[in-house]
């Protein structure tokens, strides 16, 4: 955590506007979340975006819904994720039901990995059915546009898991666009940093509108069943609004030590997932690099400056990704010595 920084004017931002919300009283519920469903609409051409307190607040409070409202009450998950995607699923009365396995090359799952996972359900099973999908390292699942389709002829509801790829773009479209709804994710290391929160980004209003009351009770209308309350607060909202003003600005940071790691693996002939390639626009959430024949403990000895894996725990039976691959670091402000140690210990692991 002692590694997270923010542009110095996000902080002078923040500074500036923080007396109006005292000034105001209005510590909830104001115009801050307002700015932040605006700004995430323009920018993802999303029809609706709702802030809410976190990522899993936000994907508890969809996948909820879909059960309660349209008796989606099964989820399938892919085997790469973050255990607390798991976790989210009995949290919301829905019952786990399925893996996807994921491939090296981009630590997801493809559309034969998702066809597998579902052609074992019925028809009736699949009207049931809701797949959670999670964009892994900054980019969107090269395979998103056919498993979205697959998803819509087969009556499967599709749920995006956004939190490592806000900004990202796939031919020009926004990850959580292209399913049924997506939440982002603005914690403390994800790739705009604000500490905490999410948005939850949909195209259906009957959707927005069920999110948007679940979150505050429904205590204006006092028409739905259920309700919990994962509000983001006036405070925070401002803090994630002062950073989102500089997402460019941080991307393009993050992209400069992309660089110099990009000249070594392809100086080295070390394998990584590419983030500018066909049609992706990724966001460095991580700089993934990888190993098919042997872990990169033996591949690269001289490895030791890394940041955490995506991931380096099965969830499932099986997850062959782990010690395959590894992530060197790359934040917003990362200093020079730190890229130039990495790319060192790249060079050495393979001299003689």
């Amino acid at each position: 955590m002692g590694l997270i920084k923010l542009p110095e004017r996000a902080v002078q931002h923040f500074h500036d506007h923080i007396g109006l919300i005292f000034e105001s009283g209005q510590l909830a519920e104001g115009p801050w979340n307002s700015k932040i469903s605006d700004f995430i609409v323009k920018l993802t051409r999303s029809n609706i975006a709702i802030p809410t307190n976190s990522n899993g607040a936000g994907v508890v409070a969809l996948l909820r819904i879909y059960q309660h409202y349209f008796k989606r009450d099964r989820v399938i998950i892919q085997s790469n994720t973050m255990y607390g995607v798991k976790t989210m699923i009995p949290s919301a009365g829905c019952r786990l039901t399925g893996y996807i396995d994921c491939q090296l090359d981009t630590l997801m799952p493809n559309l034969d990995a998702v066809k597998n996972a579902i052609s074992g359900h019925s028809k009736q099973e699949k009207s049931r059915l809701i797949l959670l999908l999670t964009h892994i390292g900054g980019i969107i699942n090269p395979d998103i546009q056919k498993i979205a389709q697959l998803c819509k002829n087969e009556n499967i509801i599709l749920i995006e898991d956004c939190a490592h790829s806000f900004a990202a773009t796939l031919n020009k479209k926004h990850s959580g666009s292209f399913g049924n709804a997506g939440v982002y994710s603005f914690y403390a290391t994800k790739a705009i940093p604000a500490g905490e929160g999410g948005v939850v980004v949909t195209n259906s209003e009957e959707i927005g509108e069920l999110v948007s009351n679940f979150g505050i009770y429904d205590r204006f209308r006092q028409k739905m069943e259920i309700g919990f309350n994962n509000r983001l607060s006036e405070v925070q909202a401002l803090l994630i609004y002062s950073v989102l003003r500089d997402w460019q600005y941080i991307l393009d940071n993050k992209r400069r030590t992309a660089e110099y790691y990009l000249s070594a693996c392809n100086d080295l002939g070390i394998s990584y997932i590419p983030q500018d390639q066909n049609g992706q626009d990724g966001n460095y959430y991580k700089f993934t690099i990888y190993n098919y024949q042997v872990p990169i403990s033996q591949y690269l000895p001289e490895l030791s400056t890394t940041t955490s894996p995506v991931y380096d725990y099965i969830i499932g039976e099986n997850n062959p990704l782990i010690g395959h691959h590894a992530c060197l670091p790359i934040w917003f402000g990362q200093e020079f010595e730190i890229t130039e140690k990495v790319v060192a210990e790249l060079y050495r692991s393979f001299e003689k």
